[in-house]
């Protein structure tokens, strides 16, 4: 007799995903990607390291890198999480400090993703693009 296996739900896994996020489990993190992800941040690709379309595990690995390496988040607030099915849609609040300009980026943001199987398979974040931008110039 087989054990059932139990999948999250959208939700739980954007839950899960904040957590891991929260507590810099960046291997953690990268098992809630589906392997063809489509992952999208809108900036300045040649200025914002984490700005640019993803579809790897690889790439999403770099850009949780840079996201838990290269800046000090001093302000995360989740103000609303929307589900519907697999789409879910999270609205808040950050303030990120540079290293490398010693700036902080504060931004309202938007995130939606889509959740199959337990696996995030869509990720597009919506920031403040010409902030990141000059904070990171």
């Amino acid at each position: 007799m087989s054990t059932p296996t139990t999948v999250r739900d959208t939700a739980a896994t954007i839950g899960e995903f904040f957590t891991r996020f929260g507590g810099g489990d960046r291997p953690g993190l990268l098992e809630l990607f589906a392997p063809d992800v489509d992952f999208a941040v809108a900036g300045a690709e040649d200025v914002v390291p984490w700005a640019g379309n993803r579809s790897s595990l690889a790439a999403v690995d770099e850009f949780l890198r840079i996201s838990l390496e290269d800046v000090t988040t001093e302000q995360f607030d989740v103000a609303k999480i929307l589900v519907d099915g697999d789409d879910g849609v999270v609205l808040g609040a950050f303030a990120h400090r540079i290293h490398r300009t010693d700036k902080v980026f504060r931004s309202s943001f938007a995130l939606h993703v889509r959740v199959h199987n337990g696996l995030i398979f869509r990720y597009h974040m919506f920031e403040d693009s010409h902030r990141a931008e000059l904070a990171w110039r």
